[in-house]
């Protein structure tokens, strides 16, 4: 069982993120910067998956937004999309994503869908003139949850095993990626991203 979380964690000489590191003949992350310009149109194509997992991607831009379809996200200083294998609405072997932006790239990385059971923590609630830690609760009936690198249920433990690494194709790039089970097959989503030429 191999934990990528605890080889990708930052070093303390190298806070940079997302840090790549060798591993057995390939350069893995946790995500990818991937070079973008403004109004750049790009398509998405899960190509497969394998896992008890339902599998997708996440995109995120700074200072921008993104609009797929019909379908825009709030401008905001980062905003992420995530695109599921079992999308409705979306034909996931051609998802067609337009890109406005202030920044000079976008963030990419693999998502899967967790079910959350018995978790206890802390919520808070206002009291009086501030705000006050209300206790411990329990979620009253299992919900489902995404996990990706670098979310609360990936901190929480709940996907050690995530990583990807990426191979170069015309106008882009081929991901392929580990959920959170500790496996080092790199097959539970496979997906491209392309530039449409001008």
């Amino acid at each position: 069982m191999t934990n990528f979380k605890k080889i990708l964690s930052p070093v303390l000489d190298d806070p940079k993120a997302p840090r790549v590191v060798e591993y057995k003949d390939k350069k893995i992350f946790g995500f990818d910067r991937f070079p973008i310009n403004d109004k750049e149109t790009l398509i998405f194509s899960i190509e497969q998956t394998n896992s008890k997992f339902t599998q997708g991607f996440a995109v995120g831009v700074f200072d921008g937004y993104l609009k797929t379809g019909k379908t825009r996200t709030n401008k905001r200083k980062f905003c992420k999309h995530l695109y599921w294998e079992d999308s409705s609405i979306l034909d996931v072997k051609n998802i067609e994503v337009e890109v406005f932006t202030k920044g000079d790239h976008i963030t990419i990385c693999n998502i899967w869908e967790i079910e959350v059971t018995g978790y206890w923590g802390t919520r808070w609630k206002e009291w009086g003139d501030g705000i006050t830690e209300e206790g411990f609760f329990k979620y009253d009936k299992p919900r489902k949850e995404p996990c990706y690198y670098g979310s609360g249920e990936w901190r929480a433990g709940k996907g050690n095993g995530a990583a990807m690494y990426s191979e170069d194709i015309p106008n882009g790039k081929r991901y392929f990626c580990n959920d959170g089970d500790e496996d080092e097959d790199f097959d539970d989503i496979i997906f491209t991203v392309k530039r449409v030429p001008n």
